[in-house]
């Protein structure tokens, strides 16, 4: 299982290297003037590097974006679990204040 892993990561950065190559043209990025102190401030990147960095800012703002919509309902489980782990310990604590001599000799054979 492990190779497979580890063919797959060696075939996905061949395929990153092609694209790299294949994409080294360099373009311009032009930054808005969002302070108005600075206008006119421009990058120049490399195309694959434009994208690389466009698809890594994607799924870390889709990341987030699940996590944040998952969080009550984690939360909400976490809660329940809680409480059944409460109720449990009160049954095991009753179930062993009801039982007969009997009953507990027997639940000890077990």
């Amino acid at each position: 299982m492990k190779l497979w892993r580890y063919i797959s990561a060696v075939f996905l950065l061949t395929l990153c290297t092609f694209f790299a190559l294949a994409n080294d043209d360099i373009v311009m990025v032009s930054l808005p003037n969002i302070l108005g102190t600075v206008s006119g401030k421009s990058i120049y990147l490399p195309i694959y590097l434009l994208i690389s960095l466009a698809i890594f800012v994607g799924v870390i703002i889709g990341v987030l974006i699940e996590y944040l919509r998952n969080f009550r309902l984690r939360k909400a489980f976490n809660e329940s679990n809680k409480k059944l782990l409460k109720i449990e310990k009160e049954l095991q604590k009753n179930k062993e204040k009801f039982l007969t001599e009997e009953e507990k000799i027997f639940s000890l054979l077990d």
